[in-house]
């Protein structure tokens, strides 16, 4: 079936009517001359014509600006010939795409504004304690064995935390930039887990938090970058550690998955509500504010294990139940 899609196409059905209702008339009237018949040629070419013109002038020409533009922001950068059919549903497409990135922009827009905030919230609580220190020190508590001492431990301590936030903040910048590039390599998992158990034995003694790990993959080894893996591993634990409960347990199991290797990060802690699963990886964000600013912590541990994995093309994926516990997930690759 013909589509009558084109200002061409258009053009030459009108001028076919006409020229059928010319030659319908010249029928009814018997008119059989020579010259009608060249006159109704030279009609069907100047109508042709003229149509067409009269078509493109006032309708293909202004649809053939917004049809650029479609193409222009899908980055095509010339068309040929429109397709009247599809006009308006690529106007459509386009429409509802331009919706969906503004959506996106507002959303971009908050998240960039509620990061500054947070970022201020942090840098200035440690750098208000320095201020009142170091103040105090200056109206005569210099002088005074009983403080000096005390308020400058207690002013290195939020200086630490001011330079642990900032190198947070550098390696999380430093992954999205790709600035990072992974060293992907051959190891024991097994033995990067032991490793990272002794590194955090003294957080969770602290905690009283057992830490044990069972693999039941048939594999001890996965293919990754070493030092980023161990970076990912030891800030769930430390997430899980922060989170648990007196006397609780950190597990890490290990589970074959065809050429994958899933490795989950299991504790019996205070558990996560479900309306904050989905900014949980967020930067900054804390699911009990009070608790974790109390145990210390930079409130980026998650959002850098997220881009870290999304860097081996890998997810970090979560469960957790209120009061019960959670457990985070990922896959590795085995040796390849």
């Amino acid at each position: 079936m013909i589509k009558f899609n084109s200002a061409f196409k258009i053009s030459v059905l009108i001028s076919c009517l006409l020229i059928l209702i010319l030659v319908i008339a010249n029928f009814i009237y018997k008119i059989f001359d020579t010259s009608i018949f060249i006159i109704t040629a030279l009609l069907f070419v100047t109508n042709l014509i003229v149509t067409y013109f009269l078509l493109n002038k006032f309708f293909y020409d202004r649809i053939k600006v917004i049809y650029k533009s479609i193409y222009k922001f899908k980055g095509t950068s010339t068309i040929t010939e429109i397709d009247i059919d599809h006009v308006e549903k690529e106007a459509e497409e386009w429409a509802e795409a331009k919706e969906e990135e503004l959506k996106q922009m507002k959303k971009d827009a908050n998240y960039r504004r509620e990061f500054l905030g947070n970022v201020s919230h942090e840098l200035k609580t440690p750098i208000f304690n320095i201020q009142g220190y170091v103040q105090t020190l200056i109206d005569g508590g210099l002088e005074d064995e009983n403080i000096n001492l005390k308020y400058l431990k207690r002013a290195n301590k939020s200086i630490n935390r001011m330079i642990n936030i900032v190198d947070d903040l550098e390696v999380i910048s430093r992954l999205e930039t790709e600035q990072d590039e992974l060293d992907l390599q051959k190891f024991n998992i097994v033995e990067l887990i032991k490793e990272v158990f002794d590194q955090m034995e003294m957080k969770s003694s602290e905690m009283n938090i057992s830490l044990s790990y069972k693999n039941e993959s048939q594999s001890d080894f996965v293919f990754a970058d070493r030092d980023k893996i161990q970076q990912v591993l030891m800030n769930l634990i430390s997430n899980s550690i922060k989170y648990g409960k007196n006397g609780g347990n950190v597990d890490i199991r290990l589970f074959d998955m065809e050429s994958n290797m899933l490795i989950e990060i299991g504790d019996n802690g205070i558990g996560i509500a479900e309306e904050s699963l989905d900014r949980l990886f967020e930067r900054f964000y804390r699911v009990d504010k009070n608790r974790s600013r109390e145990i210390g912590g930079t409130g980026l541990g998650l959002a850098i294990v997220k881009h870290i994995l999304e860097g081996h093309n890998q997810s970090i994926n979560v469960r957790s139940t209120k009061g019960v516990g959670s457990t985070f997930s990922f896959f590795l690759p085995k040796n390849q």
